[in-house]
């Protein structure tokens, strides 16, 4: 059985495919290949590149996103197809976050269209975690032992920096992965790379999807008694 983790995003979306041992990391992505981060990862992440371009126009504009959108999501679902075969696949894909900043709208449209697709696949469970349950399931995971409060309702749990899992950000999730101890290749390129890429304000691209996408097939692994 395949575990599939996918943290869809409009400009870099991320996959992550799980079966005996194996990790296939793939990324879907507006920017250049010629980008530094990139460039380094390319033997350890597929990415595939599309280009396009929304006019100043907002009609023309609206109706070229929702082609896009379907010529993306084509990419992304049939490449799952082509690995996974005929083999039965449980898939955990990212809800949405209203409050997330950016282009929601277009966002839920894009993870509605992957959603459908996924849906036709066969011998396919396809689950939608809010990203509420993600970063509490993985403040557990790393920081099992401090709770919030003895008696708080809600068992949240802080890192070391005292902040609740509910509150994670992209650059604390990252954090809380390193505590896994996997073993793959680009678990140990993000140990190498540990400062270079929480320094920054932001984690770069395509780092902060790529690793959602792991943590979600991990909590898939998990939920499914798999071995990791």
């Amino acid at each position: 059985m395949y575990i599939i983790g996918i943290d869809p995003s409009l400009s870099s979306s991320a996959i992550t495919i799980y079966k005996d041992g194996n990790y296939q990391l793939f990324n879907y992505t507006n920017k250049e290949a010629k980008y530094i981060w990139f460039k380094s990862t390319n033997h350890l992440i597929d990415f595939l590149h599309h280009n396009y371009v929304i006019g100043d126009n907002f009609s023309e504009s609206e109706v070229e996103k929702i082609k896009i959108y379907d010529e993306v999501t084509d990419e992304i679902v049939n490449n799952i197809r082509r690995v996974v075969g005929n083999c039965r696949s449980k898939i955990y894909m990212e809800g949405y976050s209203y409050s997330s900043k950016g282009k929601i709208i277009d966002l839920v449209a894009f993870s509605t269209l992957i959603r459908y697709k996924l849906s036709k696949i066969p011998k396919a469970d396809l689950f939608i975690i809010p990203p509420s349950s993600l970063k509490k399931y993985v403040g557990e995971l790393a920081y099992g032992e401090r709770f919030v409060l003895k008696k708080d309702k809600k068992g949240m749990c802080r890192n070391d920096e005292g902040k609740a899992a509910g509150s994670f950000d992209k650059k604390d999730m990252m954090k809380a992965l390193l505590t896994l101890d996997l073993e793959l290749p680009y678990f140990d390129y993000l140990l190498d790379n540990r400062d270079k890429l929480l320094n920054p304000k932001n984690i770069p691209k395509p780092f902060d999807d790529v690793n959602d996408s792991l943590l979600l097939a991990y909590y898939g692994c998990v939920s499914n008694n798999v071995n990791i």
